[in-house]
């Protein structure tokens, strides 16, 4: 059985091949699976943790591919259900001259992934995990709202770590506001929250790391990781807060970065909370210095996916992520 259940949306990521073109322009892309809560799941697969994936694809011809990537990767599709009514969820994305993600379009008519129903969910698969992961754009409309909803009631009746990554993409929202008071009510759902400083200004109205440290306590966050792009990750816990430093690496495209870290995070995490009764208890019992080496190996995870075209086909497996890190320590001391 997984120890971690990632939920939500599995997509195709058509990324422009030419850099700095705007999307009304664009003539070439290039197909990737993708789909952030996926994305994480091939990234901790990769690091050979037992995975499973809960969603709704499409029966057609990119949803079966989807399907047989994440199979591929030795991720548990049972929990995965095939909608012959829906269409697979496509992502146009266009980047700047350097590389960086600069803006997505969404398919979101009859999209699989907002069609999952609290009755798709399997509640053996709760039983037997650690870990559950999930972001918002399940939580836009119904019937996916509810499906995530009962999905973190299971993990916290199962004693689950549940790890949120609110993902904001705008554009799939009714409006902006709706999605700011739909995320500030649903974080204290998770133990784990991770955002970037372009979310934290979202969220707050600061890009200020105070900020983080306010927001953590008014939402009783066992954890709160900003992501700060190539100068790594700052955390905050009760117990203190951090900035771990980043990698530099020769930058290819951004897209799936911030999904690779969070699975080094949740991989770094399993260790300690696998055979735990109760897994929050045990990440708030966390000193800041064993959080540090968690994050920084995750900060690894994140630069590699950045030297890479796509997402899960950038993310790195466990060798590669070893090699990089020693590679880095070498550069460091000589």
């Amino acid at each position: 059985m997984a120890d971690v259940l990632c939920l939500g949306e599995l997509l195709v990521d058509w990324v422009c091949t030419t850099l700095g073109a705007e999307l009304d322009r664009a003539q070439m892309f290039t197909k990737a699976p993708g789909g952030a809560p996926a994305n994480t799941a091939v990234g901790l697969a990769r690091q050979g943790l037992a995975v499973g994936f809960i969603g709704r694809c499409s029966d057609d011809q990119f949803g079966m591919w989807l399907r047989s990537v994440l199979e591929h990767d030795n991720i548990d599709t049972s929990g995965m259900i095939s909608d012959p009514n829906a269409q697979t969820r496509m992502a146009y994305v266009v980047t700047t001259m350097t590389g960086d993600r600069k803006l997505a379009e969404f398919s979101r008519v009859a999209c699989a992934d907002a069609r999952l129903e609290p009755d798709d969910l399997k509640p053996h698969q709760f039983a037997k995990a650690s870990v559950l992961h999930f972001g918002s754009i399940s939580l836009i409309a119904s019937p996916s709202a509810e499906a995530t909803k009962k999905a973190v009631e299971l993990a916290h009746i199962n004693k689950l770590l549940v790890s949120y990554d609110p993902n904001v993409r705008l554009g799939l929202w009714p409006s902006p506001e709706a999605c700011k008071t739909r995320i500030l009510e649903t974080l204290s759902w998770a133990d784990m929250v991770k955002i970037n400083e372009d979310e934290l200004n979202f969220l707050t109205g600061s890009r200020e790391l105070s900020a983080a440290e306010t927001l953590r306590q008014e939402h009783n966050l066992p954890l709160l990781i900003i992501t700060l792009d190539s100068r790594g990750a700052y955390i905050t816990t009760a117990k203190g807060n951090r900035t771990i430093p980043g990698f530099q690496v020769s930058l290819v495209e951004a897209t799936g970065a911030g999904d690779g870290f969070n699975s080094g995070v949740i991989a770094g995490l399993m260790p300690h909370i696998k055979t735990a009764p109760d897994r929050r208890k045990v990440l708030e019992s966390l000193e800041v210095n064993d959080l540090a080496e968690i994050i920084r190996r995750a900060n690894a995870i994140g630069a590699l996916a950045c030297t890479r075209a796509g997402a899960i086909p950038a993310l790195p497996t466990t060798d590669e992520i070893n090699a990089f890190m020693e590679e880095m320590s070498a550069q460091a001391s000589s």
